[in-house]
């Protein structure tokens, strides 16, 4: 999915507040505002989507600062909010009608800790919200009926705290006979789940982790890595989690269900729904 104008103000503010996170300097920050305008015109003129900028400035901010991961200490407290709700929404799934819907879509839910986003993300409002509207768009129907043969399902994760969200939904999804695997990013990106943090979540107890091979905060299907692209091509079903996964795979990729909170106006355009609805959609 090609890069859209009204992406490039918000790459900079996630650039300006990953920098303040490592209380970069002012004299950083000004570097930092010049490299966005030094790679801006070459995004304009070429195929660029929104991850692949976003990981061009972060690179250059992790380079500048020499840190690894601007975003740690965000996760930590992304992952300590989820925590404390994880017991509602156990709840929620387990008195649930169809309890694999209901998964689904506290997963999605769980795609609303984007820092990408907003650094500031309210768990509890978009639990509610999940309970209150449901999916604005669902192809679950389709999706339950390609489970009952499905022998291989590949989850390419996004963020570090909705992956607690996603444990839910791979406990429902272990009753099914599958070989699940669980695609995280190559290195730290904003907040997204690396697989030691996967490890130490408890997901490797229901699926196989894996590196995708991306550096971005989307999948790049030009990075993918071998062990990526073995358990894509061997895939009956394949989950993409988020709006960074969906702006990398969405016009160059077919058969795929994307699950997530349409956060933006311009996702929520592409996908003909409202703004912060949930979404299951098969593309």
């Amino acid at each position: 999915m090609k890069i859209k104008y009204e992406c490039y103000p918000c790459i900079l503010r996630q650039s300006i507040e990953s920098a303040e996170m490592v209380s970069a300097d002012d004299q950083q920050i000004k570097q930092i505002i010049k490299h966005f305008g030094e790679i801006l015109a070459p995004a304009l003129d070429s195929d660029f989507t929104a991850p692949m900028l976003a990981a061009e400035m972060q690179k250059y901010i992790k380079k500048l600062n020499r840190i690894e991961d601007p975003y740690f200490d965000l996760k930590e407290k992304n992952l300590i909010q989820a925590r404390k709700l994880m017991p509602l929404v156990e709840e929620e799934i387990a008195a649930a009608e169809d309890s694999l819907l209901a998964a689904l879509l506290m997963s999605a839910m769980g795609n609303s800790i984007d820092a990408g986003v907003s650094l500031n993300v309210n768990i509890k409002e978009n639990i509610d919200q999940a309970i209150a509207d449901s999916f604005a768009h669902s192809d679950y129907s389709c999706f339950k009926e390609e489970l009952q043969t499905a022998e291989n399902l590949l989850i390419i994760a996004d963020n570090t705290g909705e992956a607690l969200f996603d444990l839910l939904l791979l406990k429902e999804l272990k009753t099914y006979n599958l070989k699940i695997t669980y695609a995280v990013r190559q290195l730290p990106i904003l907040n997204d789940i690396t697989a030691e943090k996967a490890e130490e979540l408890g997901i490797g107890e229901y699926a196989e982790i894996i590196k995708s091979g991306t550096t971005a905060p989307g999948m790049l299907m030009e990075e993918a890595s071998a062990e990526f692209l073995e358990a894509y091509q061997k895939a009956d079903l394949v989950i993409s989690k988020g709006q960074g996964n969906l702006e990398g795979l969405l016009d160059i990729e077919e058969d795929i269900y994307f699950l997530l909170k349409a956060k933006c106006e311009i996702i929520a355009d592409v996908l003909e729904v409202g703004l912060n609805d949930f979404v299951f959609l098969h593309r």
